[in-house]
């Protein structure tokens, strides 16, 4: 389900116009944004948590002719999903 489906879906299910819909989506997801920008977790109950999780600098190898290159410290959004999101897809 891509973006544009999620907000039919959500349409749909709650009878709001597309334009109403897409903005409280693109509001949500813009708090969820500025939430992990702050270094705050986002928890959402029945569903999951989003945060910022740093990767510490590590030695890989270069695809294109073998060598190994440094690949810096970097920082990235991690998602662990609820005990009932995960007996959902089983």
């Amino acid at each position: 389900m891509n973006k544009a489906e999620l907000i039919v879906a959500v349409g749909e299910s709650t009878k709001l116009s597309k334009k109403d819909t897409e903005k409280v989506i693109d509001s949500f997801f813009e708090e969820v944004a500025h939430a992990l920008e702050h270094g705050e977790i986002v928890k959402i109950s029945g569903f999951g948590a989003f945060q910022v999780k740093s990767r510490k600098e590590r030695i890989g190898t270069s695809p294109v002719d073998g060598q190994k290159i440094k690949i810096p410290a970097t920082k990235t959004v991690g998602f662990k999903p609820s005990k009932s999101l995960k007996d959902l897809v089983k």
